[in-house]
């Protein structure tokens, strides 16, 4: 090997269980498969938040979410130095960016008179980063590309180009995600993403190099190009995880959020349409990842590249009558982990699945591991490199740990008599129980036998003999909070205080 290079893939909105190697007998992913074949796949990887700002800050600071602080999209980021990015400026490295990470600086460091120091917006870069180009599907750089192509200018807006071809007499029994994209496959955001990725490379391979590559698929809105979109409707998909609606209108936490929640795809046409399009934007991202999984193999990279393949966080699909990745469901927080690593003492675990239960702030330490420097002293997550070297016992969680804040899941008359603080929900899960412990009080926590997919439509604590499993998941809870509060000081101080003294 040669220098080393990093490779992290982020895809928006990707479950767990929508890759065929792991198990999805429905789902078409050749070149994830293959990323499988050559690296080792995490089973149990959990987001340590969502939606995806509050998330993304997690893997890019390796810490927990109350530890950083941005709780919400376009919540400001203080110290946002302490990402990987401006780390390994350190050490050499010019990080790369294409995409997004969902960052909003904090109005502190900003000029009096810019406008973000009074309104919302995240689209920036963390510091540290080279940003090649912003891109959440609008971007001024894809639409000169499409003009290049011979788009009219008129159709190269987001407003057309984000919206589904649907027919001039609307999309009749369908939803509107049933019609393809407004442009040609080989010239979707996707593509472009790719290629622009592949001509970074290109032209930095002799240096060592870290890409974050951050693609939007397969997060709304739904758009698959030709032939995509119709790859999955007529697929037998298995049906959703879900209760009755009476189950989620009298639980006390879903009666306070807003009317549409726990209300999406009843209809079972519209079930189809949205998981056939969700399946079909996987699909369409797999196939730009083996035209840079190609690119890479051609010139040798391959060989010296860490590449890491993850989400944010998942997707309902309908599960529990949701959307997006809200809440505190499975659904929305199990994601995909793929780690390739190309040393020969990555063999051992190449093409396994370990079940091992592991989080995304891992990755952090992860890539410093591999480039052989230092760990920052505020990450929170561990290595999974010597796990991937066959030491069993490295990694070895008792549990993962999540949370979400849903204050601005209310309802508008909740909103005005609820204390925001309060609105944050913790979850610790192990591979058998997973527990919600909720900040406001009147909000009874909630106890869940996750060894069955539908395990968390029945809280245990509604029923006798199970008050001490609760108590020791409350305990476990409250150690990891104190074990992971902002302690940077008081180790800074212990590193003289000896000397000191």
């Amino acid at each position: 090997m040669t220098h080393k290079n990093v490779l992290w893939i982020i895809s928006d909105e990707f479950r767990a269980d929508c890759l065929s190697y792991t198990g999805n007998t429905i789902i078409q992913t050749p070149n994830l498969d293959r990323l499988c074949q050559e690296g080792t796949v995490f089973s149990n990887c959990f987001a340590q938040s969502a939606p995806c700002a509050p998330s993304r800050m997690c893997m890019f600071t390796g810490r927990y979410m109350f530890s950083h602080g941005c709780v919400w999209n376009k919540t400001p980021l203080k110290n946002a130095e302490e990402n990987i990015a401006y780390y390994l400026q350190n050490y050499g490295y010019e990080p790369a960016l294409i995409g997004y990470n969902d960052y909003a600086k904090d109005p502190d460091i900003l000029p009096l008179n810019h406008p973000h120091r009074s309104s919302l917006s995240y689209e920036y870069a963390l510091p540290g980063f080279n940003h090649l180009f912003q891109h959440e599907y609008d971007s001024p750089e894809w639409y000169a590309y499409l003009k290049e192509k011979g788009y009219p200018d008129e159709q190269c807006t987001c407003e057309f180009m984000c919206q589904p071809d649907v027919p001039l007499d609307g999309p009749g029994k369908h939803l509107p995600e049933y019609y393809p994209a407004r442009y040609k496959t080989e010239h979707s955001e996707c593509r472009f993403i790719t290629e622009t990725a592949i001509d970074y490379i290109d032209k930095n391979k002799q240096f060592p190099w870290f890409l974050s590559l951050n693609y939007i698929k397969p997060h709304s809105p739904n758009l698959c190009s030709d032939p995509y979109h119709k790859l999955y409707r007529h697929a037998k998909f298995p049906p959703p995880i879900r209760a009755d609606l009476n189950y989620y209108q009298n639980d006390p936490y879903f009666q306070r959020l807003g009317k549409d929640t726990c209300n999406a795809l009843i209809n079972p046409i519209h079930l189809q349409d949205f998981r056939s399009a969700y399946y079909g934007m996987i699909t369409e991202l797999d196939y730009n990842l083996g035209l840079l999984f190609d690119y890479l193999t051609e010139t040798n990279l391959w060989e010296n590249t860490l590449i890491i393949f993850s989400s944010d966080h998942g997707e309902y699909l309908g599960d529990h009558y949701l959307t997006g990745k809200c809440h505190y469901f499975d659904s929305a927080y199990h994601v995909p982990l793929i780690i390739y690593d190309p040393s020969e003492q990555a063999n051992i675990t190449r093409r396994q699945i370990i079940d091992d239960l592991v989080e995304l702030i891992d990755i952090v330490p992860t890539v410093c591991e591999f480039l052989r420097i230092p760990l920052y002293p505020l990450f929170q997550g561990k290595s999974l490199l010597p796990r991937i070297y066959g030491e069993v016992n490295t990694v070895n969680r008792e549990a993962v740990f999540s949370e979400y804040y849903y204050y601005y899941h209310l309802r508008s008359e909740e909103q005005v008599k609820t204390v925001p603080e309060k609105c944050v929900l913790c979850a610790v899960r192990d591979k058998r129980y997973k527990y919600v412990f909720f900040g406001e009080e009147y909000l009874p926590s909630r106890l869940f036998d996750i060894s069955t997919p539908y395990g968390e439509l029945n809280n245990l604590l509604l029923t006798t003999g199970y008050d001490s499993r609760a108590h020791h998941y409350l305990s476990m809870l409250m150690r990891w909070r104190i074990k992971n509060a902002d302690w940077s000081m008081e180790q800074w101080a212990h590193a003289f205080r000896s000397s000191d003294e």
